[in-house]
């Protein structure tokens, strides 16, 4: 008899367990609902993020209602999937900042996120799947700069080296040398120069816009070097720089936009290097 209650106590508390589980599973399911209209999803990236890979999701709302966001799962056929934990309640609007992993080649830069979320007045967490549109374009050449800069490393191994400058006051120029030696892995890359910045300016034959270096196994390195002059010398430039010191790499490949770059990585040591000469051929400020 002992037994058979046993039994009994066994069966009923297996039974208990799987009802709660699958009206755990059931709830879960439940909680699914299609995003609220009234708010809008973007993905982005701003000009003081531009020297990072730091992006943000940003939530605006449209209504009424107060919404805390709980998770997220941010996701690209570019760039894989990311996810966001956290607890943030907002009114107006709200970003969910990222580290962006490293970006494929390919078309299009809208994010797909399924976010975990609570709204005023609704005990129940819900989850729903929206799209995070690059309203902008920003994310989308994020993504096409890492693009360029896989398909250039491919090719060649990217080197830079040591600055110098050359001359004194208004003649100086400022010089980093850069070695591109070819892997032997890609027949149809090629380098075609560097731009200006908002802050400096390139200059010489590496600034040529009809500069083209092909990157192919039988090709020797290539040695060049990114020349520039400051161009502004006014304060409120050297003060608000943001971008001044992201020189485009530009290149060319089978199956790549026309044109593509990507930014020159450069060191903390050689950024402030750059400062240091625009104040030497600046002068003291008016």
């Amino acid at each position: 008899m002992p037994r058979a209650v046993a039994r009994s106590a066994l069966a009923l508390l297996l039974g208990t367990g799987l009802l709660v589980a699958c009206d755990a599973s059931e709830s879960r399911e439940q909680s699914r609902s299609g995003f609220p209209d009234e708010y809008q999803v973007f993905i982005d990236q701003n000009r003081l993020q531009r020297r990072t890979r730091t992006v943000f999701v940003r939530f605006v709302n449209g209504g009424d209602r107060t919404m805390t966001l709980l998770h997220a799962d941010i996701s690209s056929e570019r760039f894989g999937e990311v996810a966001w934990d956290g607890n943030k309640t907002f009114h107006n609007e709200a970003d969910l900042e990222f580290e962006m992993p490293p970006g494929r080649c390919g078309s299009g830069s809208d994010a797909t996120v399924e976010v975990t979320y609570r709204l005023t007045g609704e005990g129940e967490d819900q989850i729903s799947t929206v799209t995070a549109e690059d309203r902008y374009g920003e994310i989308g050449y994020f993504l096409d700069r890492d693009c360029a800069e896989r398909t250039l490393r491919e090719a060649a191994d990217l080197e830079v080296g040591e600055p110098r400058v050359s001359g004194r006051g208004k003649t100086s120029r400022f010089h980093l040398p850069v070695s591109l030696t070819p892997t032997g892995q890609r027949e149809d890359v090629h380098f075609h120069g560097f731009s200006s910045t908002v802050l400096f300016r390139a200059v010489g034959r590496w600034a040529e816009p009809t500069v083209d270096v092909p990157l192919g196994p039988d090709d020797p390195a290539a040695r060049v070097a990114l020349t520039i002059v400051p161009g502004r010398c006014d304060g409120h430039a050297l003060a608000d720089d943001k971008v001044g010191r992201l020189f485009d790499v530009r290149i060319s490949a089978d199956g790549l936009r026309e044109p593509s770059s990507f930014y020159l990585p450069l060191t903390d040591e050689q950024r402030v290097a750059m400062f240091d000469f625009l104040k030497e051929y600046c002068g003291p400020p008016a």
